[in-house]
């Protein structure tokens, strides 16, 4: 893969952490555990963050407790796509919201600022993550491991407080993030969710439907294995029958369907934006689920912005700050 680094072409993908050398450019630095960021990767952290702000303003300014929480942070910095820089991953853009907040609110009295709460499976990423969030360790916690697990532990440990959870994964998950992981989340109180829906890693997934009954029995194996991995994700095995019965046009639209259908059952305020934003074959979905209006019109104009390419207005929420 040719790489642009400083204005050179180079032949080979480098770590702009480690200086680690590939032929390929990997999703994470095998030598360090850097996450390297996609092609589009700063759509949704703009998101992300023109997200993160009004809300913990607006949850300071009105003296209620609040945490944000990773569920797959990565390495609290991501290398550029293509080019040798970092910029702020989801983790540092979490825990630097209470800068921007401190900036922002004109009664200092009001204490309740944001707590973070960062898991990582990989340990050499994990490590960089607790490098990089170290500044705000007064504020912010780390925990190694799966999200399935680690993250109903972390819930269960503040039960009665505001909690905005972030689930954004490569791919499906390493490991999966299972569907009853997401109903932990959204059967609590006083919580919203925003993960990423991966079209592409389901549809790719989802061709070894079709040797689910393949007379070699390690292609069997290996694909109800796979379609094992998707009931998880997608709870249940209804979206076989909408993968078989809808023509390849059509499946992108009925699958997402199908994914927001679960998670209305839990919230009544759903917006989700394709990444590429207005591309009209996406590589992933991310998704927004509260029970709040407030925190509902706030990510519905943030998204509109976006598709219209935009900015966002976001003192029309600060008033009152």
């Amino acid at each position: 893969m040719d790489v642009i680094v400083y204005g050179r072409l180079e032949m080979k993908w480098k770590c702009a952490n480690c200086g680690f050398q590939k032929d390929e450019r990997p999703r994470s630095c095998p030598k360090c555990g850097l996450v390297q960021a996609g092609k589009w990767t700063h759509q949704k952290y703009e998101i992300l963050e023109e997200y993160c702000h009004p809300l913990s303003l607006i949850m300071r300014n009105q003296g209620f407790e609040h945490f944000f929480i990773d569920a797959c942070a990565g390495s609290g910095v991501v290398q550029r796509f293509n080019v040798l820089e970092l910029m702020d991953g989801s983790p540092l853009i979490m825990a630097k919201t209470r800068e921007w907040v401190e900036g922002k609110i004109k009664d200092k009295t009001k204490q309740l600022s944001v707590r973070c709460k960062f898991i990582e499976v990989d340990s050499k990423t994990f490590k960089l993550l607790e490098g990089y969030v170290s500044p705000y360790s007064q504020f912010v916690e780390c925990k190694q491991g799966d999200c399935n697990v680690e993250l109903p532990l972390m819930l269960d440990k503040i039960p009665d407080a505001f909690t905005f959870v972030y689930i954004d994964p490569f791919g499906l998950g390493e490991p999966v993030i299972r569907y009853e992981t997401l109903e932990k989340v959204l059967e609590r109180g006083f919580t919203e969710l925003f993960i990423h829906f991966s079209w592409e890693g389901l549809s790719r997934a989802a061709g070894q439907l079709e040797n689910i009954d393949h007379f070699d029995e390690t292609l069997k194996k290996a694909a109800r294995s796979t379609v094992e991995t998707i009931n998880s994700y997608m709870k249940g095995t209804e979206w076989q029958e909408v993968w078989k019965s809808q023509p390849s046009w059509r499946r992108r639209r009925a699958i997402l369907e199908l994914y927001l259908s679960g998670l209305k059952t839990y919230y009544e305020f759903i917006e989700y934006i394709e990444v590429p934003v207005g591309s009209k074959d996406p590589d992933y979905y991310l998704v927004f689920t509260t029970r709040n209006s407030t925190g509902g019109k706030i990510m519905k104009d943030i998204i509109g912005k976006k598709r219209r390419k935009g900015a966002i207005p976001l003192e029309k929420w600060f008033e009152g700050s």
